[in-house]
């Protein structure tokens, strides 16, 4: 599950995205690969059966028509494992990661642009998710820089000042090659809350896994007390 998909899987992820086995509303590789970035450098972590259906979506009848167990299985695993690949490269090199985009070619324009609108409005799609736990960045001014590339290319509703900032095809591939630093950035942020959040769950699944002590058993520190005359009656620890 850890192992990054090969050109060969991503091509057969890409293919079924763009297939009539799913809807018109799926997501496409660069999208969901922005909305997976998100999940991954979010300030907490969410099961997949929270997000997975947001993939093909936001309505029930979306949900993708697999032709058999094993190919949704499969599918699945491929998602899972770009997910993973995602976690992988930020923890390996944050300020090597790459974002999925695609480039684009505009009619009598000999060059072509990279592009990095789906790729941003994934992004804000999973940020969507736990929007109460984004928003201490996305009201702070370190966090809108770093979030300001991604939010000008993929938010719903901008201003008509920032409309204008991304008007031109130049203007919107400089905003795109801001990206990588800008989610080595949110993923820098939010690493220390995430490992206080995963170490405090780990506690608390520690504290639920021992049993509790009756007044009456033998006091766990070995006196022979019973727990109530011992370390039960006080603060201090034989």
């Amino acid at each position: 599950m850890m192992a990054p998909l090969s050109d060969e899987e991503l091509n057969e992820l890409d293919q079924f995205l763009m297939s009539d086995e799913v809807s018109d509303e799926a997501m496409m590789l660069d999208m969901l690969d922005g909305y997976l970035t998100a999940l991954v450098v979010g300030p907490i972590t969410l099961q997949p059966s929270k997000w997975l259906p947001g993939i093909w979506g936001s309505a029930e009848e979306d949900a993708p028509h697999f032709q058999t167990t094993e190919q949704g299985r499969h599918i699945v695993d491929l998602i899972l494992r770009h997910y993973n690949g995602i976690i992988w490269s930020l923890q390996a090199d944050a300020d090597a990661f790459e974002p999925m985009f695609h480039e684009t070619a505009y009619p009598n324009d000999p060059r072509t642009y990279i592009d990095a609108e789906a790729w941003a409005h994934g992004f804000m799609q999973g940020i969507e998710l736990s929007r109460q736990e984004w928003q201490p960045l996305l009201e702070d001014a370190q966090g809108q820089a770093s979030m300001r590339s991604i939010y000008l290319l993929g938010a719903n509703h901008v201003s008509q000042e920032e409309e204008e900032l991304t008007r031109w095809p130049g203007q919107r591939e400089e905003l795109a090659k801001a990206i990588p630093e800008g989610v080595a950035a949110i993923y820098r942020h939010w690493l220390p809350y995430r490992k206080a959040v995963h170490e405090r769950q780990i506690a608390t699944t520690i504290q639920r896994a021992t049993p509790k002590i009756g007044r009456n058993d033998p006091c766990p520190c070995g006196s022979g007390k019973k727990f109530k005359k011992c370390c039960g009656a006080g603060a201090e620890l034989h």
